[in-house]
């Protein structure tokens, strides 16, 4: 049931930010704001390692439900942001900060490692309360009116 609802949890944060019309910009700044201190590394628990990109320079990673981190890198990635299939180096299931890289697998990446520089934590319920507030901010700014009635119309 845990396990249930963390994939819940983590699919609802994934599907937040396009529901908020963020820019990339926005979204990166919003994770960085909600993530913890760096720290060396993180474990990997599985193979398939849950990810997203936020831009060229930053990505979350969850190394299990419930438990993910903000990766950002030495140098731009390029084409991370349309990425479908990346790898992330590790070794013995750590992944090292200044060590490990991100790799784009896709078939016609030019398939460079992007050298991971900071790992930091994330406080996902504290980003999912931020998109909700800023959704109910956007929500709240739009008035219903009667089918038919235009703005200009009392």
């Amino acid at each position: 049931m845990k396990l249930f609802l963390s994939l819940s949890m983590a699919t609802i944060l994934i599907s937040a930010c396009a529901s908020t019309g963020m820019s990339q910009n926005d979204r990166v700044a919003l994770y960085r704001e909600h993530a913890g201190e760096p720290v060396r590394n993180f474990q990997k628990w599985n193979r398939s390692l849950q990810w997203r990109v936020l831009n060229n320079d930053a990505m979350v990673a969850w190394a299990r439900p419930g438990e993910a981190f903000l990766l950002e890198f030495r140098n731009s990635c390029p084409g991370l942001i349309s990425a479908r299939e990346i790898t992330i180096s590790n070794s013995g299931q750590q992944v090292v900060a200044g060590f490990d890289s991100v790799r784009i697998t896709s078939p016609l990446a030019n398939r460079t490692a992007c050298r991971i520089t900071t790992i930091r934590p994330l406080d996902l319920q504290a980003i999912n309360d931020a998109k909700r507030e800023q959704r109910e901010a956007r929500d709240a700014q739009y008035v219903e009116r009667e089918p038919g009635v235009t703005a200009e119309q009392p």
